[in-house]
């Protein structure tokens, strides 16, 4: 083949410009070449070793694409308890699902995956930014261990996710290599971001303070604060925190947890919205601090726990103590803890959590019985002395100011005390609100079945059979209590509050109607026992 003078030229033309070019890069991205064989050694890493499960070889991106891409069976891990699917689109997570627990009550519900979305996890230098890279990440498996990284001009930025084979954990190192040939000062931290559904509005009863069954931001950094994630993206501001000690933070799933546990002795914390619609909102959490000064080829680590699973005591004092934190059993903690272990060690017994109710209920009833009987005497008492308070409302009728007088000083004169008969109600009151909080917070409760219709104690009695029992059981209770010390309003309102609570009850969980009713039908038995007793002994 012949060339003539133009064409040498032009090839000339064509090296030097190759050549300009490629000195051009180096110079400006001194890890330009570096980061090309590093990835191409990653990709061909195994050699000729034999390749472990989950190992299988990477799947090359496309020519020119300068990533390397994992298989869909690389980018999953199994735990005994979770099924890990991870995404190198945004370096974190696809879905985390619980083997054990279903969606719903039926033999063919599905597991519960703990994400809505894609997961976004990555390791960023713009803190103050909610922006992520996408579809840049290089993957890399080994064993047990995922990991997702990417150059920029100044650091390499690398997610490591090391899954154990038990558990509902994982590790979390996000890492930042200078990759310049100078020193790099860094602000740098890790970027959770998430699109959450919105729930039902369903809460577990109409008492002011329920429960509801809905995802909430959650950090614990002196002190546990909640947030739920509709109020959060429709009309709050961003949560921030700056330079403490965060024990964790994350998301809430009333009865599961996603959370990360920073290692890091103190640190910043930005929760904001990023979008909202009518359906869902976007939320990044981004956790950061100023890490110094870098030099060139240095690394520096941000280390995390990851916990993703049930808000069950003893699986989280396991896992981390700090974690049983994030179960809030309200006001009465100290009365629902030891409730909680009472019911736990009744149900191993019996088997069944609805007759591990019943009977915690009559155990109370007979703590609560020298209460009951002394309220008892008091009515009693005031029973013998009804025809004469009858008579002084009839005297003084028409001036109910010198009515109400007269009856505390024939009260006074005979030695009785009208709020005896409030004293069982009165320690009654925070255990009841306990066990409220319990059956709403305990995942153990959790579809937990009784018998017949009532298949699920954390929900509400599906045919309204339990509410009505108990609302039938308060109006007899009310009739054998006597109405000394009443007028005929406030008999009226009282022989109203039967219908009233059976109303309230309707939408509260199965079990904790269960156990008024038991415990209505417990007192009318102690009731009538103790007034049967009265009047033979006065007979």
């Amino acid at each position: 083949m012949n060339f003539d003078s133009k064409s040498i030229a032009a090839i000339g033309l064509c090296i030097v410009f190759y050549l300009a070019y490629n000195h051009y890069l180096t110079t400006k991205y001194p890890n330009y070449q570096n980061g090309q064989a590093t990835q191409t050694e990653t990709a061909g890493s195994s050699g000729s070793n034999a390749t472990k499960p989950g190992d299988a070889p990477a799947v090359p991106a496309a020519a020119g694409a300068n990533v390397v891409k994992l298989t869909p069976e690389q980018l999953t891990i199994e735990t005994d308890s979770n099924v890990y699917k991870f995404n190198q689109d945004v370096g974190g997570l696809d879905s985390v699902v619980l083997k054990s627990y279903k969606l719903e009550k039926t033999p063919d519900s599905a597991s519960v995956n703990l994400l809505d979305s894609p997961l976004v996890m990555q390791g960023t230098t713009n803190v103050m930014s909610t922006a992520h890279a996408s579809g840049d990440w290089t993957g890399e498996r080994v064993d047990r261990t995922i990991k997702f990284s990417r150059l920029t001009p100044t650091f390499k930025i690398a997610q490591e996710y090391t899954v154990p084979e038990k558990g509902f954990g994982a590790k979390v190192k996000v890492t930042f290599t200078n990759i310049s040939t100078t020193a790099q000062e860094l602000v740098g931290g890790l970027l959770s971001k998430e699109t959450i559904k919105y729930k039902s509005h369903k809460t577990l009863g109409i008492i002011p303070g329920s429960v509801s069954e809905r995802d909430q931001l959650i950090h614990y950094a002196d002190g546990m604060k909640l947030t739920d994630v509709e109020k959060f993206c429709k009309d709050s501001e961003p949560v921030l925190v700056e330079n403490q000690a965060i024990d964790f933070l994350g998301f809430d799933k009333h009865y599961f947890l996603n959370v990360l546990e920073p290692k890091a002795k103190q640190l910043n914390l930005r929760m904001e919205r990023v979008g909202h619609t009518d359906a869902d909102c976007s939320i990044a959490i981004i956790s950061y601090d100023k890490l110094g000064s870098i030099q060139p080829n240095e690394s520096i680590s941000l280390d995390y726990d990851a916990y993703m699973g049930p808000k069950d005591f003893e699986v989280l004092k396991d896992y981390d103590p700090k974690l049983q934190n994030s179960v809030d059993l309200g006001t009465f903690a100290v009365i629902a803890r030891p409730l909680l272990v009472i019911i736990e060690q009744l149900r191993s017994w019996t088997g069944n959590y609805g007759v591990a109710i019943i009977l915690l209920t009559i155990l109370l009833k007979s703590l609560f019985y020298p209460l009951m009987r002394a309220s008892s005497r008091s009515m009693h008492a005031m029973k013998k002395l009804n025809p004469q308070m009858n008579a002084l409302r009839e005297k003084y009728k028409d001036d109910k100011q010198r009515q109400q007088q007269e009856l505390m000083k024939f009260m006074s004169a005979n030695k009785i005390n009208p709020m005896k008969g409030c004293l069982p109600m009165l320690p009654q009151i925070p255990v009841f609100f306990a066990f409220y909080r319990v059956l709403q917070t305990s995942i153990q409760l959790r579809h937990a079945p009784f018998y017949l219709w009532i298949q699920d104690l954390s929900h509400m009695d599906p045919y309204f059979v339990t509410p009505i029992l108990m609302g039938i059981a308060m109006l007899v209770q009310q009739r054998l209590t006597p109405n000394t010390g009443m007028d005929k309003t406030q008999e009226k309102i009282m022989m109203f509050m039967p219908v009233m609570f059976t109303v309230m009850m309707v939408t509260l969980p199965a079990g904790l109607t269960l156990y008024m009713l038991t415990n209505t039908t417990v007192g009318i038995l102690q009731q009538r026992w103790l007034y049967h007793k009265l009047d033979k002994s006065n007979g």
